[in-house]
């Protein structure tokens, strides 16, 4: 009888506590509202985004449906909740504009987590905060100058060679092939060889050590998402950034492969063009152990899947518009000439076209389809009564602004001339690289990355649609990282020039 009471005692009050959570919850979500900013109507547990923590769309397109609630609705900005945390979600391009630029200050941070001693590669400039940010970036900023980038260029050169030799027997056979996971390959050898000097050749080899790592970085297990959110809560989104870090064999590794190397060149006074050598030069103004490899780990990790994504997403789009791809190739080779290994860094630039068709890559698939930051110090929205509290996350839905018909007329047709001279694209709509102060510092070595992975391969290859993959690229709904990335690969039929 007793033990029938204490249980009986026990859902009691396992049943109040849930009820009580709930009302917490309620309570919660009158947050916007309580501030007279328009809100949608989140549910209990976790907010707007019910579909995409359901696992039924990726969490860049329930962004993409918000922002066009709010828009439709005539709101030039609104309150969105992310589990129970409410976040400040602008959808009209010059409020965007402020946030990003005008009213910086106001927005200095991400908003990424960050804790330098338990895990230290999250301590790089993507997730740096206020002053040391500034520090940073000042350091750092000439790292990225057009000088250094033709320094790097004959390591992506060669590389790029070894993706024509890897493709070469499918074409010959007019084989599918998931490009992207080819592209994946391209991607990792270039940025291990110019952010730790290692030559990966995952081309050739693609189950080595190295790209081991990459899969445990990029390929996490939902348990770890529930992890970080009994660790640290997801009320702010850039916690999840947390997921790719906390793994001590990643840690290790990469804390020995960064040492191992400085030391290698240290003591044989090896100097070879990339990004760590520049790094172990900016020892001399303090730059310390655990800074050279949080920010090499950084340089891997936004470089490897964003241009990955971006050209496989590319010849996806010109495998189902050859007119398109026939005009890129013709300016490839008039030119370039038709010896790819040739092609100088001042040549991949040069090309209009080929701008024009990159720009609509990121347009449609965008590589980080939305921007994060976080107030720092409260802010009134403009042109409006509503003020933002300080330690507020802020979201700005990428993928709604480059796929709205007000500013990008079918959206979902595949146009490079949308970004000729005479079409004016409104200002803040087309944000592949963010903007601002802390817009992509990258953005030289992704563009140098993915222009010559393209030339290479349209000088070589003519690229078909395959049934294996659909007209328009799905976002996978169970990606954990910050790249928009597609569902079940990028396939398409390969053939010889």
């Amino acid at each position: 009888m007793l033990l029938v009471t204490a249980f009986e005692l026990l859902s009691v009050f396992v049943v109040s506590l849930i009820f009580a959570y709930y009302l917490y919850y309620r309570y919660c979500f009158t947050y916007w509202s309580k501030k007279g900013v328009a809100q949608l109507n989140p549910t209990f547990p976790v907010g707007d985004l019910s579909s995409a923590a359901w696992g039924k769309e990726s969490v860049y397109v329930r962004l993409q449906t918000l922002y066009h609630k709010f828009k439709d609705a005539g709101h030039k900005f609104g309150g969105i909740y992310f589990l129970n945390g409410p976040l400040y979600f602008p959808v009209d391009p010059d409020l965007i504009k402020k946030l990003l630029v005008s009213d910086f200050d106001h927005f200095v941070d991400r908003g990424m987590y960050i804790d330098e001693e338990k895990l230290p590669l999250t301590a790089h400039i993507f997730s740096m905060k206020g002053e040391q940010w500034r520090k940073v970036r000042m350091k750092f900023t000439p790292t990225f100058t057009s000088g250094k980038m033709k320094s790097m260029y004959n390591i992506l050169v060669k590389i790029s060679q070894n993706l024509v030799t890897t493709l070469e027997p499918d074409a010959e056979e007019g084989r599918d092939v998931d490009i992207k996971e080819i592209l994946m390959r391209y991607t990792t050898d270039i940025i291990g060889s110019t952010a730790f000097g290692v030559d990966c050749n995952s081309l050739k080899y693609p189950d080595t050590e190295f790209t081991r790592m990459v899969a445990m970085i990029f390929n996490n297990p939902p348990w770890k998402l529930f992890k970080v959110a009994l660790e640290e809560g997801l009320q702010n989104p850039g916690n999840i950034i947390k997921i790719a870090h906390d793994n001590k064999t990643v840690q290790k590794y990469f804390n020995d492969l960064v040492r191992d190397t400085m030391e290698y060149r240290d003591k044989n006074n090896v100097t070879r063009d990339d990004f760590l050598n520049i790094l172990m030069q900016m020892r001399s103004s303090g730059m310390e152990f655990n800074e050279i490899v949080s920010q090499s780990f950084l340089f891997f990790t936004a470089g490897f899947e964003t241009s990955s994504s971006t050209m496989s997403n590319c010849i996806h789009e010109l495998a189902h518009n050859q007119n398109v791809q026939d005009i890129l190739r013709e300016e490839i080779h008039e030119t370039l000439g038709r010896d790819s290994s040739k092609y100088t860094y001042d040549d991949i630039l040069s090309l209009p076209y080929m701008d024009k068709v990159v720009k609509e890559t990121l347009r449609k698939y965008p590589a980080v389809a939305m921007l994060n930051r976080q107030c720092v110090k409260q802010y009134k929205v403009p042109g409006s009564e509503a003020v933002i509290e300080e330690g507020t996350p802020v979201i700005v839905s990428v993928l709604g602004l480059h796929r709205d018909p007000e500013y990008f007329p079918d959206p979902l047709e595949f146009d490079p001339e949308r970004f000729n001279s005479e079409n004016k694209v409104v200002p803040f709509t087309y944000l592949p690289f963010g903007d601002g102060p802390r817009n992509c510092i990258g953005l030289r070595f992704g563009l140098m990355q993915t222009k010559l992975g393209l030339a290479t391969l349209l000088n070589d290859f003519k690229f078909f649609p395959s049934p294996k993959s659909p007209r328009h690229l799905v976002v996978d709904p169970s990606s954990t990282t910050i790249v928009f990335s597609v569902l079940n690969g990028v396939h398409t039929k390969i053939v010889k020039v």
